[in-house]
């Protein structure tokens, strides 16, 4: 405040408080500072909230690639077990056929006897085991195979199944039982597929 004499007779003059210039407060006053104020607080909230959507999306695309192999590895163990299944119950359905064939038709016995006995070195005597409720039967049909091999003996063994013989030649046997070929079958296309 002006604490000097006050003179009469002139004239006073307007005295408004300094604005500062340089955009602060130059024209608009405490308005345009919280625009600016605003404005500013927004790009940087936007930003912010910019980078963290891109972090929660990153984090979610994380997880799903880690769901797709996930899905993938599941995906290759179910068709594994599946074919390992499929191949089982056709297995199983197969020798259920052919046994109920066998025990129907007795015959298609001799026939693979006959075709291990074609596979066989036909030198010196071959033994043809068998099992002992098939024992007469065969021996009704030694007439036929003698004409394979003349020297021909059979045995009735009870570890021989119901559904095959084994034909034993002086160096190899060839073993004509259901299951037996059914394991080989399975060991060949075990194999067949493993090299593919």
């Amino acid at each position: 405040m002006y604490k000097g004499p006050l003179k009469q007779g002139t004239e006073l003059a307007r005295f408004d408080m300094p604005v500062i210039r340089d955009g602060f407060l130059a024209g608009g006053g405490a308005g345009q500072f919280e625009r600016e104020a605003y404005k500013t607080a927004f790009a940087s909230g936007e930003k912010a909230g910019y980078d963290a959507g891109i972090q929660k999306a990153q984090a979610m695309l994380d997880k799903i690639e880690g769901l797709l192999r996930d899905l993938t590895t599941l995906k290759s163990t179910i068709v594994r077990e599946a074919e390992l299944q499929c191949v089982e119950l056709a297995m199983s359905i197969a020798r259920k056929i052919i046994i109920t064939e066998l025990t129907a038709r007795p015959e298609e016995l001799v026939q693979m006897t006959k075709e291990g006995l074609l596979r066989l070195e036909r030198t010196g005597q071959v033994t043809i085991k068998v099992h002992p409720a098939l024992y007469d039967f065969f021996n009704n049909h030694k007439p036929d195979l003698l004409k394979i091999h003349p020297d021909i003996v059979f045995d009735a063994d009870p570890s021989v199944t119901r559904y095959g013989t084994v034909v034993m030649g002086p160096v190899e046997d060839v073993v004509t039982d259901v299951d037996e070929q059914l394991k080989n079958l399975i060991k060949d296309m075990v194999d067949r597929h493993g090299a593919d």
